[in-house]
């Protein structure tokens, strides 16, 4: 993120709601996000040879999920990918733009292939609700990408003067609200949206994180690095763990890569590990978590230690088996 934007967003005051308010418009500014672009005449294949995703299934305009794997499989960083006539933008954790960015260009060798860092030169901001003519005269150079189907969400990046002319805009408009950004990551984690950072890369295969159910993996298209990992464990159904979205209430947030544990357990051995989390209202959060699908979703779950927070099962958008 830019010192520019990081600047703009701690001078806002967002409103102390964690959600986005239930009617009207809203935004928020986002500061966890990191922007690549990847161009050039072979950026397709070149893509196509690093990801979990179908790249080349998608069209102008469109945007879908994918993710980075190490050879082991494990995902270093899942992104959301939007493809324009001038390339192929990936929103990345900001925490992680700069080691993928490294790593992409790693394997670039005579691929003929331009992978920038947008990052430091970019700003991003979340709708809720957006109404139309919003990005009106704007240019070609705002991404405006859908995150559901019902276009209730877009997220937006622009150069930075541009950011902040959209953000001035929102900000004097009496159709939008100004919220936290906890508000954008509760909606994220009830949508099952996983987002890893340092603590986490490199710790999930990509169907733990529900990755497959969302689009976010093929088993269709050629080799990438890791996918031999992963096209085993799905034709051979060895997957023993999966992401839930959870509740506990708790006078400390919960960090990505907090341990939960079964309550009881004399060993004191963490089932799992949470993911994402977020504020819903004082002392109670929202959670991402990885758990073993033969301990859920009757286990009796604790945060932090065995005697800690109890954690409450609850449904996600989608489905999958559980034993």
């Amino acid at each position: 993120m830019s010192i520019e934007w990081s600047d703009l967003l701690s001078e806002s005051e967002a409103t102390a709601d964690f959600r986005a308010k239930g009617e009207g418009s809203a935004f928020c500014g986002l500061a966890d996000l990191g922007l690549l672009r990847v161009s050039g005449v072979d950026a397709e294949t070149f893509l196509q040879g690093q990801s979990t995703c179908d790249i080349a299934s998608l069209g102008f305009d469109e945007s879908g999920l994918g993710a980075f794997c190490n050879p082991k499989g494990r995902v270093i960083a899942s992104f959301r990918v939007l493809r324009r006539v001038e390339g192929y933008y990936l929103f990345v954790p900001a925490d992680l733009v700069e080691a993928i960015h490294k790593r992409l260009r790693m394997y670039v060798l005579r691929s003929k292939v331009s992978i920038e860092n947008l990052t430091p030169h970019w700003g991003f901001i979340g709708l809720f609700r957006p109404g139309s003519g919003l990005l009106d005269g704007q240019g070609g150079d705002v991404l405006a990408v859908r995150v559901d189907q019902s276009s209730a969400r877009i997220l937006i990046a622009a150069p930075n003067e541009t950011a902040k002319r959209l953000w001035e805009g929102l900000r004097s408009s009496s159709d939008y609200s100004l919220v936290s950004s906890g508000a954008w990551r509760l909606k994220e984690i009830e949508d099952g949206l996983p987002s890893e950072t340092q603590v986490t890369s490199e710790e999930f295969l990509p169907q733990m994180l529900n990755l497959d159910i969302l689009g976010g993996v093929s088993y269709r298209k050629g080799c990438y690095t890791g996918q031999e990992v992963v096209a085993r464990t799905h034709f051979l159904g060895h997957l023993k763990r999966r992401m839930f979205r959870l509740r506990t209430i708790s006078e400390h947030e919960p960090k990505p890569g907090d341990p939960l544990y079964q309550s009881g357990e004399a060993d004191g051995q963490r089932v799992g590990q949470v993911v994402a989390a977020a504020p819903e209202a004082e002392r109670s959060f929202q959670l991402l978590a990885v758990l073993p699908l033969d301990r859920a979703p009757d286990a009796d779950l604790r945060l932090f230690r065995p005697d800690g927070p109890a954690a409450e099962f609850l449904t996600l958008p989608y489905t999958f088996d559980v034993p």
